[in-house]
């Protein structure tokens, strides 16, 4: 059996137009790489969804170390995304090659 390796995966659920920014900063906090897709849903503020543009929310997920993972949801939880659409949490995952995902 090949070995693995154990990181953390973050989901960030946020509105769309908070991608970018939070992308600029996740960076910053030194992720290698990270998956977007479209999504909507409902939760503690409203159902998001947007007619005109097909979605409001962006799901983001890196895989990465401890750390920069919990970084991640520390800056997530900022007093400025309080009002928003903002979620982040983790999962445990195993990987091969660990040093595609972490630098």
């Amino acid at each position: 059996m090949t070995a693995t390796t154990p990181l953390t995966k973050v989901i960030v659920i946020t509105e769309t137009h908070f991608e970018q920014e939070m992308l600029n900063h996740f960076r910053e906090l030194g992720i290698k790489g990270f998956t977007c897709m479209n999504c909507w849903g409902q939760g503690h503020h409203q159902v998001y969804d947007e007619p005109f543009i097909g979605h409001s929310q962006t799901r983001i997920e890196i895989i990465t170390t401890d750390t920069i993972a919990d970084a991640i949801v520390d800056y997530c939880r900022l007093p400025r995304f309080e009002k928003h659409a903002v979620t982040a949490y983790l999962e445990t995952v195993r990987v091969r090659d660990a040093d595609k995902f972490i630098a």
